[in-house]
């Protein structure tokens, strides 16, 4: 149990004698030595007596720099790619922000650098990002064994093409090898965390190609084993059973939305320029699709209107196979392209949005616009009807880690997310909820059992000059409203921290999932911010002070 550190104590007082104080010797001593900043995961109780030992002098020799600027000092050891430590300027509390995406990725000489996941062309003939979490390789043409290798901490997972690789075209953060197969374009992005693997099956002649009925990908583990999750995709363990990279179940999609999709690109500018003339004339006759998003890139995942399958992924030690949706890729009325996906990264944390209509985006990216949250329909509002979608539903998933937490006593939590953009300028109400725990597995509606309200917000942000005032993309915080009893972010925040449940799954929703209004498109930037104090070890020097003397 988290408990909180105070000191008490009453004045005793007799006829003839004078007020003593029974106090703590070198109690100044002591409260610096208060924060705890690594503590087992186990959950750390009051009694440990390690727990004085868990601090470090530079954590010590910040809190006290803090104190005296009267400014937050960064803990610079504390650092990982995910999460940043702050001593706050009371000298006693300090601030964990752990965020669900990588912030920051550490060089080969120890340095931080911000994530760049943009490919480079190396010494060695392999293609690469410039700076992420785990080190990928993408192969520079030739031989397909070596398509892609994902390294982390002296363990590598190599998974191959079958067959040879003409050199790739680099488009950003995507290498592109032509013609892998007949009419069959192969597109490798890199991510922070891993890479997206999407087959691009440009034409019905191509998709009848008999080598799509199975794709067998050959695989080099060294330091880790595959294992078979079923629906929930694979992993790649370490010696420990601790999962080091995984692939979610694969997905095939077509492009039988893509036309409705560029359709509300092109119309995206005319209609924020409408947006500001609804106000002012109510007359006009206009109707715009408008849902937020930048012109999309078909190949990230399936959009409004395309049909889709889930498609199952099988392991063994040496191959990865995926069996693509044989009826998609022959039925007559099928749109092409038709997109093959099976992707690995590793994640210190899960990530899903989920859609009413079947699409699932685990791991997902935000991207240039966010990513949907709320009901997309059609929204009217003086004399103006802006179309968003065919009327279905997202929820958007973070699951947290207490690998940071463990073991400190909460004091406050907050969690963080940048809303994107919005479908106007009128606030509606977004729900932060606490639900179980999610998988690559897990589709609509997603877990719904034993919901507890963490925290909501009325908001609304990125309409930008569309709105007067001026409402730019902006930070959106949830933090309890004392107010309200019913928000308690903080005090679950506090029995994750203790131990009492092993991951803290939270849901942003709109509250009302019928409003058109209630569209939004966050970020995936989502962060959990906690103020904290370490639990002490208990005190060894206790006396009495009398006067100037310690007895």
């Amino acid at each position: 149990m988290g408990w909180g550190m105070g000191f008490s104590w009453r004045a005793r007082s007799a006829v003839g004698a004078r007020r003593r104080v029974v106090s703590l010797a070198a109690t100044a001593a002591l409260m610096a030595a208060l924060p705890t900043l690594a503590l087992p995961a186990t959950g750390a109780r009051a009694d440990d007596t390690m727990a004085a030992d868990q601090v470090t002098p530079e954590a010590r020799a910040d809190a006290e720099k803090a104190a005296e600027t009267g400014e937050q000092v960064e803990v610079v050891g504390e650092r990982t790619p995910y999460t940043t430590t702050f001593a706050n300027p009371d000298g006693v509390t300090f601030t964990l922000n752990d965020s669900a995406v990588p912030v920051r990725v550490q060089k080969a000489d120890g340095s931080w650098t911000q994530p760049d996941t943009t490919l480079e062309a190396r010494s060695d003939g392999t293609v690469g990002p410039k700076a992420s979490v785990a080190k990928i390789s993408f192969s520079g043409g030739g031989s397909g064994a070596d398509l892609v290798k994902l390294s982390l901490d002296g363990r590598s997972l190599t998974v191959g093409w079958p067959g040879t690789l003409p050199k790739p075209t680099l488009d950003g953060d995507s290498a592109v090898y032509a013609d892998v197969l007949p009419g069959v374009d192969l597109r490798m992005t890199a991510t922070s965390e891993g890479y997206r693997e999407v087959l691009i099956v440009t034409s019905a002649s191509a998709a009848s190609n008999p080598e799509l009925k199975e794709l067998s990908f050959p695989v080099k583990a060294d330091g880790l084993a595959l294992r078979d999750g079923g629906s929930d995709g694979l992993s790649a363990v370490d010696d420990d059973g601790n999962t080091v990279f995984r692939a979610p179940a694969a997905q095939q999609w077509d492009s039988a939305g893509d036309a409705t999709s560029t359709a509300s690109a092109s119309s995206h500018a005319a209609s924020q320029a409408s947006f500001t003339t609804t106000a002012q004339d109510s007359t006009a006759d206009e109707t715009t699709r408008d849902d937020g998003e930048a012109t999309p890139d078909p190949t990230e995942g399936p959009s409004d209107g395309d049909a889709s399958a889930s498609l199952g992924v099988t392991a063994e030690q040496s191959t990865i196979k995926v069996t693509p949706d044989a009826s998609m890729l022959a039925d007559d009325s099928a749109v092409f392209p038709q997109y093959i996906d099976p992707d690995v990264g590793m994640t210190a944390s899960e990530r899903t949005l989920l859609s009413s209509d079947g699409d699932t985006f685990y791991n997902f990216s935000g991207g240039d616009s966010g990513k949907g949250v709320g009901y997309c329909g059609t929204y009217v509002t003086g004399g103006y009807a802006y179309y968003c979608g065919s009327g279905y539903k997202n929820r958007m998933y973070f699951e947290f880690s207490p690998a940071k937490l463990a073991g400190k006593h909460v004091l406050d939590a907050t969690f963080t997310i940048t809303e994107k953009w919005s479908m106007s300028c009128t606030p509606s109400w977004v729900d932060l909820v606490r639900t179980g725990n999610i998988s690559s597995s897990t589709n609509w509606p997603g877990p719904t059992a034993n919901w507890d309200l963490m925290v909501d917000r009325n908001v609304s942000a990125g309409r930008g000059s569309a709105c007067d005032p001026s409402q730019p993309a902006a930070p959106i915080e949830f933090n309890d409203n004392p107010d309200e009893t019913n928000e308690n972010l903080t005090s679950t925040v506090t029995k994750f921290a203790n131990g009492d449940f092993s991951r803290l799954t939270l849901m942003l929703k709109a509250h009302d999932e019928s409003d058109p209004n209630s569209w939004k498109r966050f970020d995936d930037n989502a962060e959990l911010k906690v103020k904290y104090v370490g639990i002490p070890a208990k005190p060894t020097k206790i006396g009495l002070v009398t006067g100037t003397g310690v007895a």
